[in-house]
């Protein structure tokens, strides 16, 4: 058999792939942190409860993710380079198509990522607001319930001058008792004062009840806010329900005490009455009346002091109102900013500025004669000095060989 030879496989050493370029590697990484942080955020804008709501997060925040990817790619790596040589436009289009997509992005991601917690903020703030009627309301209704033992006070005073007036006519000073124009103006005014002062009665037992009302609802509130079983539909609901009720034991609050039936009585009892003939016992009952009308009116006047306006409930928070509580967000906020806005249009100010020192290094203007070689940059840029070497004159040694071969010649 022939001798068969065989020739050994030649192995290669492995290359090392070539990397990419930092710009590209920066880009990509930064657009898919946009659409992971989009993705996020997106559920909570178009509050996503099916699958074909979360379909569509996915959706938006990849098409975020890919707009990213492209305006900031073709800016750091085009747009850059056609503003460094000058193509008119570059500089423009490349920065305001980077602040647009940035812009559009910040803005849906940071108040996805907070819409939530804003929402919750503002229905904290109404329950705050929401304490403080009814705080106020519990003050003017304990004023109000001042009026009661005022119109006590202004019967019993009316029957004591009608018994006395009947009896003695302590009041005409004519004759010794008996019913007359005065005792009969007298017995109009108590019973009157009577009707009025049961209603005022009847009122206050509503406005006790109305309170406690009140004072439960306002704690049923924050207990269903600090609830945290509740999802966010389920508690909006909750907390809706509870304001419904607050308000109509407010609206049995303010008809509880008949402040509009009281300001009449107190017009009625300053305007007086008139008995024919006896014009100094006239003056002597209209005294008297305007001081049980000026009493009763500096109880009025307490009560109705106050703002009457009723906290509303807030409506769900939308974009707009996330960016009044930036603030509150600011660290999420700045993230947020840093990777949609700061960072890629810092990339593309570095890369362009590196390619328009490049283009200057290349491409130097005709009118560039270079620094000045008296100045400091001069000195910087002069070439390194070269020295040269020095001669060597020390004796060269012969070996023993060529000393032989020298004596055979000879």
């Amino acid at each position: 058999m022939a001798n068969e030879t065989h020739t050994p496989q030649r192995l290669k050493k492995m290359r090392k792939k070539q990397a990419k370029p930092f710009a590209t590697v920066i880009t990509t990484g930064l657009s898919v942190s946009s659409g992971l942080m989009l993705g996020f955020a997106v559920p909570n804008l178009i509050g996503a409860d099916s699958g074909l709501d979360f379909a569509k997060a996915i959706l938006l925040a990849g098409s975020g993710a890919l707009v990213s990817l492209g305006v900031n790619r073709l800016a750091v790596e085009k747009g850059a380079l056609q503003a460094a040589i000058g193509t008119a436009g570059a500089t423009l289009v490349s920065t305001v198509s980077m602040l647009a997509v940035g812009a559009g992005l910040f803005a849906a991601t940071y108040a996805g990522l907070v819409i939530k917690d804003v929402d919750a903020l503002r229905q904290q703030e109404f329950g705050t607001e929401y304490a403080e009627f009814i705080d106020l309301r519990n003050q003017k209704a304990i004023e109000a319930g001042r009026t009661a033992p005022v119109m006590r006070a202004i019967v019993s005073d009316l029957a004591a001058k009608e018994a006395c007036e009947s009896e003695t006519s302590c009041i005409s000073g004519r004759g010794h008792g008996g019913v007359g124009p005065v005792s009969r103006a007298l017995s109009e005014e108590r019973q009157r004062a009577e009707s009025i002062a049961s209603q005022v009665e009847a009122g206050d037992i509503l406005r006790r009840s109305s309170l406690d009302r009140l004072n439960s609802l306002l704690a049923e509130y924050q207990n269903i806010l600090g609830d945290g079983d509740l999802s966010d539909t389920e508690r909006r609901k909750k907390l809706q329900a509870n304001v419904a009720l607050a308000g109509q034991a407010i609206s049995d609050l303010n008809e509880a005490v008949p402040t509009a039936l009281l300001s009449a009585f107190v017009s009625e009892l300053r305007s007086g009455v008139a008995i024919p003939g006896r014009a100094d016992t006239t003056r002597k009952m209209n005294a008297l009346l305007a001081g049980y009308a000026d009493s009763l009116n500096t109880v009025l006047n307490s009560v109705e002091r106050g703002s009457n306006t009723r906290p509303s409930f807030p409506a769900k928070a939308g974009v707009s109102d996330t960016f009044a509580y930036m603030g509150h967000f600011l660290p999420i906020a700045a993230i947020v900013a840093v990777v949609e806005l700061i960072f890629p249009l810092t990339l593309w100010l570095y890369t362009y500025f590196t390619l328009v020192g490049r283009v200057y290094r290349d491409d130097p203007p005709d009118d560039d004669e270079g620094p000045d070689a008296g100045s400091f940059s001069g000195l910087v840029a002069m070439p390194p000095i070269k020295l040269a070497p020095e001669p060597d004159n020390r004796p060269r040694r012969t070996s023993h060989g060529s000393a032989k071969s020298q004596h055979r010649r000879r």
